[in-house]
């Protein structure tokens, strides 16, 4: 990969029929980076144009959900004359194994990206087991 191709725009990737269907107007799919250590998971979702307002995430039956509202235009009597930016809303969707303490997830925004922490639950964290002189 030569410099050049890493500064390529890329398209936001839209749902296709078949997938999400029960929202009106375009809906995309968020890429998000998932990290893992000793303590849980983080999950950072790119939401560009989203307020956190209109973020909703919700963990239920061993699916976690993201769904996002992108932002409209500024206000009543803008017409867009050139746009690249397309509306629509946001919607992803993850197993989530059962060594995830749900109690404590947690959620945050900060510049259009949406961190979720998925703390693993205390059965299944790694611990050190102290080992005794005889």
């Amino acid at each position: 990969m030569t410099e050049n191709d890493a500064l390529q725009a890329r398209e936001k990737q839209e749902l296709r029929p078949g997938g999400e269907t029960t929202r009106p107007g375009r809906v995309f799919r968020p890429d998000v980076d998932i990290l893992e250590n000793a303590d849980g998971f983080v999950v950072y979702a790119d939401l560009p144009g989203v307020d956190d307002k209109t973020v909703d995430v919700r963990l239920e039956k061993g699916t976690l959900t993201l769904d996002a509202q992108l932002a409209t235009f500024p206000a009543e009597g803008w017409s867009p004359l050139h746009t690249e930016y397309r509306l629509g809303s946001y919607h992803r969707e993850f197993k989530v194994s059962e060594g995830i303490d749900s109690e404590n997830v947690s959620a945050k925004m900060h510049n259009g990206v949406l961190e979720l922490v998925l703390p693993k639950s205390a059965e299944r964290r790694p611990r050190s087991i102290p080992v005794q002189g005889a």
